[in-house]
């Protein structure tokens, strides 16, 4: 999952409404795939999210609003992941929480 955090971190950063949905759903979907089986607390909630921001990527006509909810609530999740996960991956949820967070904000 560390792995993940730096391109998801780019793309974040970087002007939403230029990204290409294709890739940001291709981005979602390798980070659904870590968290299929994942056993922790707020795992299966952020996994569903993911999911439904997939879709709306994939879907041909996102819904900003619901982007824009969906991002907002991604952040907040995985900064409650950040404060339970050890060393520099913590520190690494931090940097991807707060970026889902301004991410949503901008919408």
């Amino acid at each position: 999952m560390p792995t993940r955090i730096q391109p998801t971190l780019t793309a974040l950063q970087g002007s939403l409404t230029d990204l290409d949905p294709k890739k940001g759903a291709d981005l979602i979907g390798k980070w659904t795939a870590d968290m299929e089986n994942a056993d922790w607390r707020g795992a299966k909630t952020i996994h569903a999210n993911l999911t439904a921001l997939q879709k709306q990527l994939e879907g041909g006509s996102p819904d900003g609003a619901r982007i824009k909810e969906l991002l907002t609530k991604l952040g907040e999740e995985t900064g409650r992941a950040a404060s339970h996960a050890e060393g520099n991956t913590g520190s690494q949820l931090k940097q991807l929480a707060d970026a889902l967070q301004q991410a949503g904000d901008s919408l």
